[in-house]
């Protein structure tokens, strides 16, 4: 007998049919966390359940058998489903897999790799990118967030296993106003994501942003409710001159400004001559930096925040140079550029293993 059940809607009484044809045409879906679960007693003479209407459930049903799940979830649960945090809320009815480790994890330092797929990307490979990740087996121990374009956050956040975390790569430093073309951390929020990337070299270089109104976003994405993906890092130019610490000493000084609660932010160092170039600083490289990173944070700001802030390598990161990477003391997960559009980011989420 079939725990999971169809609901089957005729006018006003609902019938409970197996669903093994269905989950046969749900292959793709394989991963338990977008199968929806359905109790399997109820009422058949009321004309909802769980307050979800007939007229929805029979819309569920012929869109799940055309296997359209984007619009499957939203529709089922009207009332939890419009954010990630409604998700966790239903899942956690069934499973714990979506508990938020992450603060009981904190003093650990538990490695953290992101995917910044920058402006990449269109539904049909995030779904790929989305399959491959729900069929992996991923390190328990790494936590992973993926930085998607804005106009797929949601699209992503519906595909991607439940445990990855959905960051936004750019918010606005205030709630809602006239800000052509801006994102705030509210809305961001409001369909799913709980993370944002702020400060890449790329905002900073081709943007023009400074490091005060990178400041400025944190705070307010953080006063949100947003983690943050906080990125720094030195040019070449600086690097040849002698000034990597400097700089880096600089940016973080503007964060720290505005910064009062460390909990939900990871640093992202990101020399930017190693983005996106081919060029990775060695392991001995990143290492001395991040070591210098972690010795700022103790004289400026506390020896518990530099003990547990955790520091990512960002910088042409690939599954061939991870490993090495990973085994340094300091270095606590990796920001990964296009690596991250490929399926090798699986091993660079393992790279611990």
């Amino acid at each position: 007998m079939h725990l999971e059940v169809l609901i089957k809607v005729y006018s006003n009484r609902i019938q409970r049919i197996p669903t093994a044809p269905l989950l046969q045409h749900c292959q793709y879906h394989q991963n338990r966390h977008h199968i929806i679960p359905i109790p399997t007693t109820m009422d058949q003479n009321q004309p909802t359940v769980g307050g979800v209407t007939a007229e929805v459930l029979k819309a569920v049903v012929s869109q799940a058998l055309l296997g359209k799940f984007t619009a499957v979830f939203p529709k089922l649960f009207k009332c939890q489903w419009k954010t990630y945090e409604g998700q966790k809320k239903f899942y956690a009815n069934f499973s714990t897999d979506c508990s938020d480790s992450n603060n009981s994890n904190m003093s650990a330092r538990k490695f953290c790799v992101g995917g910044n797929w920058k402006m990449n990307g269109d539904q049909k490979s995030i779904a790929e990118i989305a399959k491959t990740l729900s069929s992996a087996s991923l390190d328990p121990n790494t936590e992973v967030v993926i930085g998607c374009p804005a106009i797929y956050l949601m699209y992503a956040r519906n595909l991607l296993p439940c445990e990855v975390g959905l960051a936004g790569q750019n918010a606005y430093k205030v709630a809602k106003g006239a800000f052509t073309g801006e994102i705030s951390p509210a809305m961001l929020k409001d369909i799913g994501a709980d993370w944002v990337i702020l400060g890449h070299s790329e905002r900073r270089a081709i943007f023009n942003e400074s490091d005060a109104l990178i400041a400025e976003k944190a705070e307010h994405a953080l006063a949100e409710g947003l983690k943050v993906i906080a990125c720094i890092g030195e040019t070449l130019e600086e690097r040849e001159a002698g000034k990597t610490n400097e700089v880096v000493a600089r940016q973080m000084c503007a964060y720290a400004q505005k910064i009062k609660d460390w909990k939900n932010v990871v640093v992202a160092y990101e020399p930017v001559w190693a983005i996106g170039t081919g060029k990775t600083a060695t392991p001995d490289q990143a290492q001395e930096v991040h070591a210098f990173l972690r010795q700022w944070l103790s004289d400026n700001i506390s020896k518990e925040v530099s003990a547990a802030l955790r520091i990512q390598y960002g910088g042409s990161v690939t599954a061939a140079n991870a490993k090495e990477l990973a085994k340094k003391p300091d270095i606590d997960g990796f920001l990964v550029g296009g690596a991250s559009l490929k399926p090798e980011f699986v091993d660079i989420i393992n790279a611990r293993q």
